[in-house]
């Protein structure tokens, strides 16, 4: 059976989140995202956060200077716009940096090289092919870009236990991903690994998540000392990632030959020089317009023509839609 897409236009993703029961959760994957981003200093022209929800996650990247939430479903990214224009309501300056964009995560449209940084949470469970997405992060990213990625951990404590007392007939430690209800696909984190590696990704961390989400857990013991052994969890055991999340921190590194002096793009996309390494761009280019880094998704042409409310693809015809600060490639 295949893995539909998540249709979050029919679902408040916000009530996931908000209701109370996953606090422990969003606090744990808030520590991951925060030591991957403590070193990403010097990295902050332009900030990808693709399959954003509602925003969620905003208030941990809100520091980079141009920033793009990227998600498939119309009402997440409104919800996002919402909240964060609220947000910034005392700061124009800052909200013109930040952009909304519709797309198919396996179908981006992103001229290639543009990306210092891109983060992806709590989406690539949801993809028939991972690999396709892989592809398209891997050519949107700089050469030296970081790739923040979150899976579900088919290898997970639970699934071992269970599998061991005769509980699960999938193994949880084969390749295979295994497959949960109609929309979650759980990946062992060997066979993640391998597929960013075929793709020039080196794995420099990897972080072990909610390693403490079990139900009589959270029903008895404080939200604040679950954390307290989540964060000593996560800096001394992460070499063995038995939580049902994983959290990888990896740098794309060409080759040289398939990168030369420029990345396919233009002047808002990054230089290198014959090394394969990032020119740094002076003060005054650090502000990015976002229609200058946008192609059609379909034909992958920087052949875009923007009116007021729709946008134009002169390569293969195709037409989109520019809506209340949301750019809508999803047709």
């Amino acid at each position: 059976m295949a893995i539909r897409k998540s249709d979050y236009e029919n679902y408040d993703y916000r009530e996931f989140w908000e209701s109370g029961k996953r606090v422990y959760e969003d606090k744990a994957e808030r520590l991951a995202l925060r030591k991957f981003l403590s070193g990403t200093k010097g990295r902050s022209k332009l900030f990808l956060d693709i399959g954003c929800g509602y925003g969620r996650l905003f208030n941990e990247y809100k520091n980079f200077k141009n920033i793009v939430l990227v998600d498939y479903s119309l009402r997440n990214l409104k919800a996002a716009r919402d909240s964060i224009s609220n947000f910034l309501k005392f700061d124009k300056n800052k909200l013109s940096s930040i952009y909304f964009v519709a797309a198919d995560a396996s179908c981006l449209p992103f001229k290639s090289g543009c990306a210092d940084i891109i983060l992806t949470v709590r989406v690539v469970h949801h993809l028939n092919y991972p690999e396709k997405y892989f592809d398209e992060v891997s050519r949107i990213l700089k050469n030296e870009g970081l790739y923040f990625l979150e899976f579900a951990n088919k290898r997970n404590l639970k699934n071992i236990l269970k599998y061991a007392v005769g509980r699960m007939d999938t193994s949880p430690f084969n390749m295979t991903p295994s497959q949960i209800g109609e929309t979650i696909l759980n990946f062992h984190p060997k066979y993640v690994v391998d597929l960013l590696k075929k793709r020039g990704f080196d794995v420099r961390e990897i972080v072990s998540v909610s390693n403490f989400r079990l139900g009589f857990l959270k029903n008895n013991i404080s939200v604040n000392i679950l954390l307290f052994f989540e964060r000593a969890y996560q800096k001394f055991f992460s070499s063995v990632p038995f939580g049902p999340s994983v959290f990888l921190n990896s740098i794309l590194e060409r080759k040289k030959d398939d990168v030369g002096q420029t990345v396919l793009g233009n002047d808002h996309c990054s230089k290198l020089d014959n090394n394969g390494r990032i020119i740094q761009p002076s003060k005054k280019e650090n502000k990015i317009n976002l229609e200058d880094i946008l192609i059609c998704p379909h034909c992958k042409k920087d052949s875009l023509v923007f009116g007021k409310n729709k946008i134009f693809c002169d390569g293969c015809s195709r037409t989109f839609q520019l809506e209340n600060g949301i750019y809508n490639f999803k047709s």
